[in-house]
């Protein structure tokens, strides 16, 4: 296993299909060992909760609602979780996989995204769960930069490949 970066990485990045596309502005988000992502759209979670399970036969996911940004595009957020998704679009091959972290200023906002692992074969426009910790709260802006998503390249390619209930999602 190793990290996809610098050249390699732009050379996936112009693959077919694209490591990511629907970039806001390309030139800035690609970094020298990752892709930043965006945030195109927030949500609120409702009152139900999720259910887990082994198999997935009774997982639940709670509803969520969108938030509109105001008429400048910024979201005002209260302190507490949230549904994020991103402007971008992964298409991971069978020989990668992706692993993303919160961006340092989000950090410093009092505020982190929980993310899980982009698997070999994934497609989609992903979200993640944005929780602001900041007792005063936070404003996020549309497109603004708020994760960045590394790659790794395997080995070999995946024997088994993502093939789940998001595949494809939000595209």
């Amino acid at each position: 296993m190793k990290l996809v970066e610098g050249d390699a990485l732009k050379a996936r990045l112009a693959a077919d299909p694209p490591l990511v596309e629907d970039f806001v502005d390309q030139e800035t988000q690609i970094q020298m060992n990752g892709v930043d992502f965006t945030l195109r759209e927030v949500a609120r979670f409702g009152d139900e909760p999720g259910a887990i399970d082994f198999d997935n036969s009774e997982r639940r996911t709670p509803e969520t609602f969108p938030i509109e940004p105001d008429s400048d595009g910024w979201w005002q957020l209260e302190p507490g979780p949230y549904w994020v998704v991103y402007n971008e679009i992964v298409n991971i091959p069978a020989d990668m996989f992706g692993m993303a972290r919160t961006r340092s200023s989000l950090l410093r906002s009092a505020s982190h995204i929980g993310t899980a692992l982009w698997d070999s074969g994934y497609s989609g426009r992903s979200g993640s769960v944005l929780v602001v910790h900041n007792p005063a709260g936070l404003r996020l802006k549309r497109n603004a930069r708020v994760l960045q998503l590394v790659f790794y390249a395997l080995d070999a390619p995946a024997a088994k490949t993502y093939a789940g209930k998001y595949q494809d999602e939000n595209k």
